[in-house]
């Protein structure tokens, strides 16, 4: 196995301690290669602007009256992205003891968590509140055999069940959730040090969340385990990219091929069932606009794959169209309670603000564009708060701290870097679509909870291995 000091230029994992002034002992700071360091955010840079060019020249036709200021935003907030990751990749984290016994409880203690609270995250992706095993079985089995039944039938509870106040039991996941968070992420990135038991449990436990999206009907459980997957295998093992021979290369493409490849069939599937069986249509609604079956995306494609491969394609780029139409609109601030459903939520549960109205999404609703059925891209839910100049500063933010958490991750591993980094992942994957992280409890409660974790503890002295 490669040494650790192939990442971080000679300095071991757990290197002899120095002496400070007063002859305390103290961990040398490793420096970064320059691969491991700089590869995140070339692929982040990469990705986002595959998504700019295929929303300006894919096969979807997005009205846009505004061109200028959209695209002069896009490119300044990809910069003011990479120039806040340039800014702090080389600041290097304190050195930390690895007290792998005491990360393996950590799991141990998540994995028992994670197995008591299955009920209760089944019952919140379904909306099944009087959900019995057997109708759990049927709901699984509907959801992998027909997915598009079982998502139908999921919105139509949604829409016929009456107003349902929150229970203990709610209230107490939002402290379930990061715990959960911590089991996917930790049980990669330590996998090479758990027990033959742990491993077993923990991939009992991964099948069964997944099966709980199935019962859901729903693509983005599947989706975010096969984004996060080739990522947190380069985590337990960043020398990969130091040393990058192609025999790993390929082994980390197939992993994400594979998994790319079972989203897109379930999406597929998905699509194909919520248009009865019929071809997918090549027709937005809400923008008026239609799909060209000429494009060369598409017109390469047999016709029974257009559909999918259209709709998948919009997924990705129709925030930009709702970022368009938010740019035309006047900022009116919200107070840090317009940047995501949740937050906003939870202001009403103690003074009703009104709040969501005057966000962006919402007021984009008058050109036809709904806050809940579309994609707004993770910019006009920033900019409801920090307005669009503001944003920018956002993602110059976003990028110091994407670049200071991975440092940390390569270096020390420690659970919460660890924890916070696949958050940022999924924040920095969903750009395009939404403000996917603090948008929900499951994933804002744990981001708000790591985030001043990982601050304090990064500005503490580090340990010294005994």
């Amino acid at each position: 196995m490669t040494s650790t000091s192939t990442i971080t230029r000679g300095i071991p994992e757990n290197p002899a301690p120095r002496r400070m002034a007063g002859g305390k002992p103290a961990l040398r700071t490793p420096k970064l290669d320059k691969r491991v360091a700089i590869f995140p955010i070339i692929f982040f840079e990469v990705y986002l602007t595959v998504t700019v060019l295929l929303f300006a020249f894919g096969p979807w036709n997005w009205p846009v009256s505004n061109p200028v200021s959209l695209y002069s935003f896009l490119i300044a907030a990809q910069i003011a992205l990479f120039v806040g990751y340039r800014s702090a990749i080389h600041s290097r984290p304190h050195p930390r003891a690895v007290n792998w016994l005491a990360r393996r409880r950590l799991l141990l203690v998540s994995l028992l968590i994670g197995f008591a609270w299955l009920p209760q995250l089944y019952k919140t992706r379904t909306n099944q509140l009087d959900a019995t095993l057997g109708s759990a079985f049927r709901s699984v089995a509907t959801g992998l055999s027909d997915p598009a039944k079982q998502y139908a039938s999921r919105f139509h509870d949604i829409a016929t069940s009456q107003t349902v106040h929150a229970t203990l039991i709610d209230y107490l996941s939002f402290f379930a959730y990061p715990i959960l968070w911590l089991l996917f992420p930790l049980c990669v990135v330590y996998w090479p040090r758990l027990s033959r038991s742990l491993r077993i449990g923990l991939v009992i436990w991964i099948a069964a969340d997944l099966l709980t999206w199935a019962a859901a009907g729903a693509n983005k459980g599947f989706a975010d385990y096969a984004m996060l997957l080739p990522w947190l295998l380069l985590a337990q093992k960043p020398h990969l990219l130091a040393r990058t021979r192609w025999r790993h290369v390929l082994i980390i493409g197939g992993v994400a091929l594979i998994g790319l490849s079972g989203v897109l069939a379930f999406f597929s599937a998905n699509m194909l069932g919520r248009a009865g069986g019929q071809d997918v249509p090549l027709y937005d609604v809400r923008s008026g606009t239609t799909a060209n079956a000429a494009n060369p995306l598409l017109a390469i494609l047999p016709l029974h794959a257009q559909g999918p491969a259209a709709s998948f394609m919009s997924y990705l780029t129709q925030g930009y169209y709702a970022l368009g139409l938010s740019l035309r609109e006047p900022f009116v601030p919200c107070w840090g309670l317009g940047n995501s459903y949740f937050i906003e939520g939870l202001s009403r549960k103690v003074v009703n603000t009104g709040i969501l109205d005057k966000t962006y999404p919402s007021r984009i609703q008058a050109y036809g564009w709904d806050r809940y059925r579309n994609w707004h891209s993770i910019y006009p839910w920033i900019a409801s708060d920090l307005s669009f100049p503001g944003t920018i500063l956002f993602m110059y933010g976003l990028g110091w701290l994407f670049a200071s958490v991975w440092s940390d991750v390569v270096i020390n591993k420690t659970p919460v870097a660890v924890s916070l980094f696949t958050l940022l992942l999924v924040m920095l994957f969903y750009i395009p679509a939404n403000n996917q992280v603090l948008g929900f409890p499951g994933t804002a409660t744990p981001f708000l909870v790591f985030l001043p974790a990982w601050l304090i503890a990064r500005h503490t002295a580090p340990r010294v291995s005994r």
